[in-house]
């Protein structure tokens, strides 16, 4: 097939979408399907781009730092994409690469997926935006409607977007490659380059340093518990906009990595006693399964995509979301039980290696496959 992604968010920009989408595009390249991105311009640091993509020239998005705000030119967005004759348009993002990515394949005809990776309800009320919701979902429901199908990474997020009249969906869920991420990168070099002896605790962030990602909740509970561990260690593992909030408080034990690609991150990963993960706003939750994988026990909300590989108690420890003290609870059951945390982390490990990515392409070809045969004219929609 001839396949057309349009996402703000692509290599080598670092989140949970971009990941998702250039590993899915390795993926299905070498299944021999042809595929052209349309993304928009990040520093590459000398190396050379990647030649499935197209570049747009952006700007620095207010709200998180890291992402580029495309200002795609239409007219040579629709000229490529008419030259490319895709079978099917993905649009992974709904606002100026999404948009532009909407217009272009309705000019031209071409059927349309859609994927929602992110819950904005939750992102509005961190970033003091809710007023903005109702707006949102009017536009929402009106990019959406374009697309043959709107897939969901989980079944919590379907029934979400469900609940705000968008019917037509699917679900592409997320794997995990249980090679990449795996207990067999654990290391006493990384861990005493932090200052972390071997018989110390090591609790790893790995994510977006960011409000919406419950940064605050871990900090309040590592607060809490830290007098009473003395030898524990939290490590944040990426960046974000709270970095200097995290310096302010000046925790004890408190490490700043920043970011982590390769064999560098599946070492944070793997090296780590506990992974925490206090985000209520994971529409699926790809670094704790990237972290079960490293055969890490997780302590997690009990919110959002966690439910669809996470079971309290057997493979990780889920907190309640609505209790205040839940996280730091479970936080401190984890830290105080050693075989809590091995029988934890061996369930973990069980449960990834359960969740391999090949099932997940077929599921997503099938998808782009139904979208083309419908042959649905995206500009009749």
């Amino acid at each position: 097939m001839r396949i057309a992604i349009f996402s703000e968010v692509y290599w080598p920009m670092v989140s949970g979408v971009s990941t998702t989408l250039t590993r899915t595009a390795d993926a299905l390249m070498r299944r021999g399907h042809q595929l052209r991105v349309y993304s928009a311009a990040y520093p590459l640091g000398g190396a050379a781009d990647r030649p499935e993509v197209h570049r747009s020239a952006g700007r620095t998005f207010f709200l998180s730092p890291e992402v580029q705000w495309a200002a795609p030119d239409q007219d040579e967005i629709t000229a490529d994409l008419a030259r490319f004759r895709p079978d099917v348009v993905h649009l992974a993002t709904e606002f100026a690469m999404g948009y532009a990515g909407l217009r272009a394949a309705r000019a031209i005809g071409a059927p349309i997926i859609a994927s929602a990776h992110t819950d904005y309800e939750r992102y509005a009320g961190r970033y003091g935006m809710r007023w903005a919701v109702g707006a949102g979902w009017i536009y929402l429901r009106w990019f959406y409607r374009h697309a043959h199908r709107v897939l969901a990474p989980s079944a919590s997020f379907e029934r979400h977007l469900r609940s705000r009249g968008i019917e037509h969906t699917g679900i592409w869920t997320r794997g995990v490659d249980a090679d990449q991420f795996s207990p067999s990168f654990r290391s006493a070099r990384y861990r005493s380059d932090l200052g972390i002896g071997p018989d110390d605790l090591l609790v790893g962030y790995v994510g977006r340093i960011a409000p919406e990602k419950g940064v605050e909740r871990l900090l309040d509970a590592w607060e809490s518990l830290a007098p009473r561990y003395p030898r524990s260690h939290l490590v944040f593992t990426g960046q974000g906009l709270m970095e200097p909030a995290i310096r302010r408080r000046a925790l004890p034990r408190v490490h700043l990595t920043g970011m982590k690609r390769g064999i560098d991150l599946a070492t944070a990963y793997a090296s780590a006693d506990v992974f925490a993960m206090p985000s209520v706003t994971e529409t699926f939750g790809n670094v704790t399964l990237e972290a079960m994988a490293a055969g890490v026990a997780p302590v997690a909300m009990n919110a959002g995509g966690i439910g669809e590989f996470g079971v309290d108690g057997v493979n990780a420890l889920l907190a309640d979301p609505v209790d205040p003290g839940a996280f730091r609870d479970a936080l401190d059951r984890l830290l105080g039980d050693a075989a809590l945390r091995r029988n934890l982390a061996k369930a973990a490990r069980t449960t990834a290696l359960g969740r391999a990515w090949g099932p997940i392409y077929d599921q997503l070809v099938g998808s782009y496959a139904e979208a083309a045969a419908a042959g649905r004219p995206a500009r009749a929609a």
